[in-house]
């Protein structure tokens, strides 16, 4: 009776670890790319848009791994993404709803991680509508991360993206 029983057992262990769901994970969907800066800003720093290529499709599959396990709600918006010519890159998430803290800390770990463009002087900064389970995109035209109205406010020229965004950029970097 005990062997029959241990079978048993064995049995619907080994059913219910081969009925085991894999894990579903998140993929993010990108769209567009938004650039602060005019073509002619661009050209005078210098930017090589294949390089920028290859770091768009490089930030998007960091940002996909930054959500490997995850479950969230469903949200829309812009990743922001500044590189200056010393090769240090920052990031900030404008999405709705926000997503939480955790992962944008994870994305933006994952972006500053990255081989950055060529940036011959200043910064350069740029955004990529961003939609997470969803396959809707925001309409927002312009991206502006929350953090930046607050630092808008507080400069002669608001409009001056390098100011703005030196202005927020981390203390650590």
């Amino acid at each position: 009776m005990k062997r029959l029983l241990l079978l048993l057992a064995i049995c619907t262990l080994a059913t219910l670890a081969a009925c085991r769901m894999p894990s579903r994970s998140i993929q993010p969907r990108f769209d567009s790319v938004y650039f602060f800066q005019t073509e002619d800003e661009l050209k005078q720093k210098k930017v090589d848009f294949e390089q920028v290529s290859i770091f768009s499709r490089n930030l998007q599959s960091a940002v996909a791994k930054a959500f490997n396990g995850a479950q969230v709600a469903n949200s829309n918006g812009y990743i922001v993404v500044a590189v200056r010519s010393d090769g240090k890159i920052a990031s900030w998430l404008d999405m709705e709803p926000a997503l939480h803290e955790y992962y944008d800390y994870e994305i933006s770990e994952a972006i500053k991680k990255l081989e950055p463009f060529q940036v011959n002087e200043g910064i350069v900064v740029f955004a990529i509508k961003m939609a997470v389970e969803t396959p809707v995109h925001t309409s927002k035209e312009v991206p502006d991360p929350k953090d930046w109205k607050e630092a808008r406010a507080k400069l002669e020229d608001p409009n001056n993206i390098e100011q703005l965004v030196l202005s927020l950029w981390p203390a650590d970097e």
